[in-house]
């Protein structure tokens, strides 16, 4: 069932350094490889998948992406279904490529259509659809048009070439802005009224290092229509370039509210980046990009650097829409079972009033050093952190001096697999195990911009370690370079990536979207687009010339890197006073131009504050909203979608779902977890992510790693936990997941059993190398994404389910594993590891087996169950254990958690169940509209956060308000306290009411993949939610009514009333905020 409206952003990273960073954090984290295991740019785009925001039950989860900056997300619900666990891969040997599809239509080169030439036609074979590039006649903009009538879930996009002169975040505050209202849609945010009543399955914008993309999806052709033709009008015809109050308030303004007051800056975007620049890892990456790249657009921040957007002034902003936001600088991409010909006679009809220009957004090449360079720099930390090992080194290249060759682009993908994309590759785990550090960081090839990099290197060392990082890495690369790598490794190097590649298995991110990032990693270069899509040539030609002997690495390894003289060394050291000193310049920037201001001068800046929150706060006329395009209730299918699903057996049952997935078979095994002793449940994060990472009785965990990638699709282990309606006690479990070919389900079925029943425990040097991982993506988490842990602290404080889920990350997490790091350095190893062997007892037998999840074509699936009733037949009985009661004290709170940051994380929430409301299903409906206007308009638009939102969990009752990168505390909190008075007093029309539904229906009806499917369905019986039950929600969701509005209302009064308070954010706020407010403060850090 959905949650409401979760309104977030995604996190910039758009420097190559930073980015490649993300996907180190990603595998130290225990989430699998990292996602540089595909070709080309389908490492792109399996990243961009990999890092999409999801929600599980009411769990809210970062909205991070790795890519770029987002203007907003709204992130799908559990309805949404679960995006797809990060694997290991092997090669898709007998998955058959589907035949070509019998075209609608198709155009020969020359051809002209509605405005356009053909100048390209292509069959890609690899991902069975037509592909066709188009020129238009009278701007020049180009169109890949990718014909798909497999693929019902549609996409759009247009991508400008926007390459920054400096750090004043022109191209990020302009991709916010020109959302902002329109020449055919005059309303604020025309961007809010499509999330709240479209059926889409993405809808944002993204702002890269050198380009922006407005992308869209959708599975209804209305709607798809609707989502392009607001966006094309936005990008092309901003209300913003006419009005400078839309850069105020995206960008920066200068706000006084009383002739005494100081002044202040604010902004969306101003604060979203004052949160970006306070996390270490971001602040590390970007000294690294900006060494790396000292003479070219990649050195400076298109995200924008909170001390130079101020200088953004509305001249500067309207010429640079002027001269990038033109057909002529246009790159248009169509993919699905959309029409082709009306995709050309749509876009003509918005491109014919322009004519072609000339504009110069090329990507100036960085000259390549003649020597190594060595940098410093320093992040911030709390005042009571112990900073003896904090540092961070990492050791960066330039690898390309433009965009390469496919040979040599293909074979550096490879390359980067083999040495950075397990734990066990060589060069990772020697950083791993040379215990300097805590943390891989750098996270190897980025080549998603005109020129490559690659970046490694560790964090939390002693500073007299920092020149040791070095000295590892290049006697590491010199030892590859001398002697190779085995066979093993390369053919599980290579099924790896064939099989990614094949199976593009991207989650809840539509696939024409990845292809789009893919084709755009040559596009915007002015290289082939087809290319990066078509791998198979490419690949047999690799394994060719690997067949002959040649050392394509080994060569690599010594010309890219160890010969390279285009190295920088970077290292970045902790400073308690940072914050301070940053907060202290601003302050003095303010006050030096307020004493520019005379008396006039402030009462009409007082004005001007004045004038654009109430502009800000009052509402768009009837007549603009009229003008947002949306559906009728009737293209609503009443009936709720249902999932193939036949239940077998008895002990465990058999779920097996019957649905077309291309002759791989996915395997989902659910452990109960209530018999676990609950001292032990906080170890369950650790104890997941060692099971892949720690060997087994038939080899260390370098030999397992290789098998898993050689004959399965990948193994991996996680936890999850959620109520159950009506049932105060928890349902959670640790979730085997596994993938395979077909033919490949006995290798699958037979290394979960080894890993299950013979794990190695006993590897005391791996376990706190892992723990150490963990707990330094805790800490990451704290600063980076707030609103999480502000989330999972408020459900520790209502449901057994929400202390369970705050044991296991955030705070509570990072404590947990400080505590047991110490707990093994002072002597307790013995009495850790019969912890964890307890753990494998409680967890690995046939009384916690819940249930075997299946979700293959139906021919294999017989097979499969075969295999996997031998699997549980070997499992241990346990006939003892019962389960355990948790009993914690719950109980509201009001708490302070104080990190290093520049911005707050503002959460308030309570159970409304406990306040006597009986779930209807209208209240899915009310609080995403909740979340688009009120919280949108109060937080974000007028407070100035990156993001305000609200989350309802239909199965536990928790409604919960959260804000990201905010500026302000006590004034957010005052905001959700008014969210009931808003409800009481709403009055909507039938049209108004009718787009809430319709957006609702969105997230309920979302876009699965099989294998989400598959898993969805599993969660749903392991709660006890049948079809009748979603069918009885479906009926409320659309028979919703203004009196619904009202007694939701009235259940939100008692959140403000009674509701907790957890806020994640600076020592200033949190100590401002403590008395008015009751906040208990911690510190999380302190030494």
């Amino acid at each position: 069932l959905a949650a409401s409206a979760f309104i977030s952003s995604g996190s910039p990273s758009r420097s190559p350094a930073l980015r490649a960073q993300k996907k180190a954090e990603a595998q130290s984290a225990g989430t699998g490889p990292c996602a540089a295991m595909a070709f080309g740019a389908m490492a792109l785009a399996a990243r961009n998948a990999a890092r999409q925001p999801m929600r599980r039950s009411a769990a809210v989860i970062s909205a991070k992406t790795a890519r770029a900056s987002m203007k907003s997300w709204v992130g799908p619900s559990a309805a949404k279904g679960v995006a797809a666990e990060a694997f290991s891969t092997v090669s898709m040997q007998s998955a058959a490529v589907a035949a070509p599809p019998t075209k609608a239509v198709s155009y020969e080169v020359g051809e002209k259509l509605h405005g356009w030439t053909c100048v390209r036609s292509e069959y890609i074979k690899e991902f069975s659809c037509s592909g066709y590039l188009f020129q238009h006649d009278k701007t020049g903009a180009e169109l890949m048009s990718m014909v798909q009538p497999a693929d019902e879930n549609k996409t759009f996009s247009v991508v400008f070439r926007t390459p920054p002169e400096n750090s004043n975040g022109i191209a990020h505050v302009l991709e916010h802005s020109v959302l902002c209202g329109s020449r055919k849609y005059p309303l604020k945010e025309p961007f809010v009224e499509l999330m709240k009543s479209s059926l889409q399955t993405f809808l944002n914008a993204m702002t890269f290092p050198d380009r922006t993309c407005y992308p869209v999806a959708s599975c209804n052709l209305k709607d798809f229509y609707n989502l392009i033709d607001v966006y094309l009008d936005a990008v092309f015809h901003p209300r913003a370039v006419s009005d400078p109050k839309v850069l105020a308030q995206e960008g920066w303004h200068y706000e006084v509210e009383s002739k005494d007051a100081p002044l202040s800056f604010k902004g969306v975007v101003f604060n979203e980046m004052k949160g970006v620049y306070s996390d270490p890892d971001s602040a590390h990456g970007r000294l690294a990009n900006q060494s790396l790249f000292p003479d070219n657009q990649y050195g400076v921040d298109s995200g924008g650097d909170p001390k130079v957007i101020p200088s953004l002034t509305f001249d500067y902003f309207k010429d640079f829409h002027s001269k990038y936001y033109h057909p002529s600088n246009a790159k248009f991409w169509f993919y699905g079972d959309d029409p082709a010909d009306g995709r050309l006679e749509l876009l003509d009809k918005f491109l014919s009033e322009f004519s072609k220009i000339e504009v110069d957004s090329s990507i100036a090449i960085q000259p390549l050093f003649k020597e190594a360079k060595k940098v410093q720099g320093e992040f911030a930390v709390g005042e009571e952190e112990d900073i003896s090992n904090k540092t961070m080194v990492s050791v960066n290249w330039i690898v390309s001096e433009g965009k390469e060759d496919l040979q040599t682009s293909l074979a550096m993908q490879f390359l980067n697999y083999l040495i950075m994309g397990t734990p066990a590759s060589p060069l990772y785990k020697a950083l791993v195990d040379s215990g300097l550090g805590s943390r891989v960081i750098g996270g190897g090839l980025d080549d998603s911009m005109l020129q490559s990099t690659f970046s490694v290197g560790l964090k939390d060392l002693k500073p007299e370690d920092a020149p040791k990082v070095e000295e590892l890495v290049t006697q590491v690369l010199t030892e590859l370079a001398d002697k190779g790598f085995e066979n093993d490794a390369i053919k599980a190097a290579i099924n790896t990536i064939e099989f990614q590649n094949r199976e593009l298995n991207t989650g809840s991110f539509p696939k024409g979207l990845a292809l789009l990032f893919a084709a755009n990693s040559n596009w915007n270069y002015g290289k082939d687009p087809f290319e990066p899509l078509s791998f198979d040539g490419p690949l047999l030609d690799l394994k060719s010339r690997l067949e002959k002997g040649e050392s394509v690495f080994e060569d690599l390894i010594r010309k890219k890197l160890l010969q390279n003289s285009h190295k920088v060394i970077v290292e970045t050291n902790p400073s308690k006073d940072l914050e301070k000193r940053i907060a202290d310049e601003e302050k003095a920037v303010l006050e030096a131009h307020r004493k520019t201001l005379d008396g006039a001068d402030i009462e009409n800046l007082m004005k001007e504050t004045a004038l654009l929150k109430e502009i800000q706060e009052k509402p768009d006329s009837p007549e603009a909203m009229q003008t947002v395009p949306r559906l009728e209730l009737s293209d609503i299918a009443k009936e709720t979608p249902t999932i193939p699903t036949e239940v077998k057996g008895s002990a465990p049952k058999a779920l097996v779902h019957a649905l077309p997935t291309s002759g791989v078979v996915y395997m989902d095994i659910a452990f109960d977890v209530s018999r676990t002793p609950v001292e032990l449940l906080p170890l369950l994060p650790l104890f997941t992510s060692a099971l892949r990472q720690l060997g087994t009785a038939k080899g260390d965990f370098v030999n397992l790693t290789r098998r898993i990638g050689m004959s399965t699709g990948g193994i991996s282990a996680s936890t999850v936990c959620n109520n159950k309606r009506g049932d105060p006690s928890p349902r959670a479990y640790l979730i085997l997941r596994g993938k395979a070919m077909s033919g490949q389900v006995p290798e699958l079925v037979d290394l979960a059993q080894e890993i299950v029943l013979t794990v190695n425990l006993d590897n005391k040097e791996r376990i706190v190398q892992l723990a150490n991982q963990l707990k330094s993506g805790a800490q990451g988490a704290l600063i980076s994404s707030g609103h999480i842990v502000a989330a999972r602290q408020l459900g520790a404080q209502t449901t057994e389910a929400g202390w369970l889920n705050a044991q296991w990350s955030g705070m509570k997490q990072y404590d947990y594993l400080s505590k047991l790091l110490a707990e093994i350095e002072g002597g307790g190893w013995d009495d850790v590891h019969k912890r964890l062997q307890t753990l494998q007892a409680c967890i690995f037998n046939q009384a916690a087996c819940s249930v075997v999840n299946l979700t293959a074509d139906a021919e294999n699936l017989g097979a499969a169950e075969a295999a996997m009733e031998t699997f549980t037949s070997t499992l241990p009985a346990d006939e003892t254990s019962q389960p355990v009661l948790l009993k914690p004290a719950l109980g509201r709170r009001a708490e302070g958690i104080i990190v290093p940051t520049q911005v707050n994380y503002v959460g308030k929430g309570g159970n409304v169940y406990q306040s006597g409301y009986e779930y209807h299903g209208s209240a899915q409906v009310i609080s995403k509209l909740l979340g688009a206007t009120y919280l949108w308009d109060k937080v974000r638009v007028s407070g100035g956060a990156y993001g305000g939102f609200c989350a309802f969990d239909p199965r536990s009752g928790d409604f919960k308000y959260l804000s990201y990168r905010d500026p302000n505390l006590g004034k957010t909190l005052e905001a959700y306290d008014g969210a009931s008075t808003f409800l009481k007093e709403l009055e909507l029309g039938e049209d108004e009411l009718t787009k809430a539904i319709i957006g609702c229906m969105g997230d309920v009806d979302a876009y699965m993949l099989p294998d989400a499917k598959g898993y969805q369905a599993m969660i749903r019986y392991l709660l006890e939610e049948d079809d009748e039950y979603r069918q009885k929600v479906r009926d409320e969701i659309l028979s919703t009514s203004m009196e619904d509005f009202k007694k939701f209302a009235s259940v939100l009064s008692d959140v403000a009333d009674t509701g907790g308070i957890s806020v994640v954010g600076s020592k200033e706020a949190c100590e401002e905020a403590k008395d008015e407010f009751g906040l208990e403060l911690t510190t999380p850090f302190a030494a």
